[in-house]
């Protein structure tokens, strides 16, 4: 292993579970801080599939009690430890810090807590490593949303589209409007897309074949862009209990083909509404699962003016990742890694709780 860089040059590993439970993602990355901003390399990355069993817990464990949440809490940040282990192994650079967003269980800003789990501290233990985590409380404190976050990473390390898409569990998105960093979440994507290629037997639809096969139901299409959640303006926020709430009981009738077309096209529509604030032919930085999706693309494409730039596998499936880490280095050198402009809170901020590996 090679010794510790300097202050200003730093080797971070950055963990990212998102809410379709694809897996765990790490992107070790080395960030360097430069006069005109920043510059990060992409060193490795890997994906660590989640058992059927945790894939299974994790999945309904918002049902279970307190006890059963904290125990599940101490023993994935243990699973993520060692899986952060042994990818670092592989490294032939020891990093100086581990960033982990977790796995997120709760989600209301409303009330006033956000709840990720996968304990910092048992990944510190375990790894040996300075773990920086829990990113989105301190901005809920302050009356922000907690989310989304991605858009510092956007602001500084993608500056060259006019807009970021993430097309994971939740569609978000971050865009510069009037000198000011915006972002907000947009609608489910794999969170409905994954849970109806369930039902045919498969994790995900692969090149979006089953909502190909499908025929449009207007009147659900109605429904879902009917719901209240889309009227609403400024920084907001989807999570798991919305989802279970209001998005995923319209997709209890029907064949999967024909309700995974609909919901490709209550998604294209929202995120078009979205992109008519932006030029003509802007170019949208598209990245998460949903990009491997050429339906939906296509849809996108076909149903409004944005040019969606679809890059590199590594960029599409790691992105987040990538930009946890910067928000984990961002901490370590206590700059700011939270946008008001995006979030709502009632300022910017430096987010995260650091475990010391020592």
């Amino acid at each position: 292993m090679l010794k510790d860089l300097d202050q200003g040059n730093l080797v971070v590993v950055g963990l990212m579970s998102g809410t379709s439970l694809d897996g765990i993602d790490l992107a070790a990355c080395r960030f360097e801080r430069q006069d005109s901003g920043y510059r990060y390399e992409l060193l490795a990355a890997e994906t660590y599939a989640y058992s059927p069993e945790w894939e299974d817990r994790l999945r309904h464990l918002h049902l279970a009690s307190a006890e059963e949440i904290f125990e599940t809490d101490a023993a994935l940040g243990t699973l993520y430890g060692h899986h952060l282990k042994e990818f670092i192994g592989s490294l032939k650079i020891r990093p100086q810090l581990i960033a982990s967003h977790g796995h997120t269980l709760f989600h209301q800003p409303g009330k006033g807590f956000t709840t990720q789990i996968g304990s910092g501290a048992h990944i510190a233990a375990v790894t040996g490593i300075d773990t920086v985590c829990d990113f989105r409380s301190k901005d809920v404190a302050l009356g922000g949303q907690g989310a989304p976050l991605v858009p510092v990473g956007d602001h500084f390390l993608f500056a060259g589209y006019e807009a970021c898409l993430n097309l994971g569990g939740i569609a978000n998105i971050s865009l510069l409007s009037e000198g000011k960093r915006k972002a907000f979440d947009i609608c489910p994507v794999n969170m409905a897309l994954n849970e109806l290629a369930l039902r045919t037997g498969v994790p995900f639809d692969k090149n979006g074949a089953l909502a190909a096969s499908g025929n449009l139901l207007p009147d659900l299409l109605e429904q879902m862009n009917n719901l209240s959640f889309y009227q609403q303006t400024g920084a907001k926020s989807l999570g798991r209990e919305w989802y279970s709430l209001h998005f995923a009981p319209l997709l209890e009738n029907g064949s999967p083909a024909d309700l995974s077309r609909t919901v490709c096209e209550h998604i294209a529509v929202q995120i078009n509404k979205i992109m008519q604030a932006l030029p003509a032919g802007a170019k949208v930085l598209t990245t998460g699962g949903g990009a491997f999706h050429q339906f939906l693309i296509g849809r996108m494409e076909n149903t409004g003016n944005s040019h969606y730039v679809i890059p590199e596998k590594e960029l599409i499936m790691f992105k987040e990742a990538i930009v946890f880490a910067f928000l984990g280095a961002l901490n370590y050198w206590g700059r700011v890694n939270v946008f008001d402009s995006a979030t709502g809170s009632v300022k910017q901020h430096v987010g995260g709780a650091m475990y010391r590996g020592d």
